[in-house]
């Protein structure tokens, strides 16, 4: 299977977003809203979903940090790796503020 790394324009604060170095990305480093284009692999685009998810949680595990989102319409839940140029000193902010929009 083939996956895709492309950078992107942030469809929630209209930032560009380059490639990731390590992974697929699928999220803004900003704003930290993700698309929902993965189905069970990242990097995939295999879901017809196609739309908003946002961060509800986080977990720190063997020394990496693991973002999880969920999706606004269908509810699936994807956990991220953290990338080397996220802006995580907001990520607790975005977190409390996108709970309000998802339930």
């Amino acid at each position: 299977m083939k996956k895709i790394n492309e950078s992107f324009i942030c469809i929630n604060c209209g930032k560009h977003v380059t490639q990731a170095a390590k992974t697929c990305r699928n999220h803004c480093p900003y704003c930290f809203v993700s698309l929902h284009v993965d189905d069970t692999i990242p990097g995939d685009r295999n879901t017809e979903c196609r739309w908003k998810m946002y961060p509800i949680a986080y977990e720190i595990r063997n020394g990496q940090l693991k973002i999880c989102f969920q999706c606004k319409i269908c509810k699936k839940l994807h956990r991220n790796k953290r990338t080397d140029d996220d802006k995580v000193e907001k990520l607790d902010e975005y977190i409390k503020l996108y709970k309000e929009l998802i339930y």
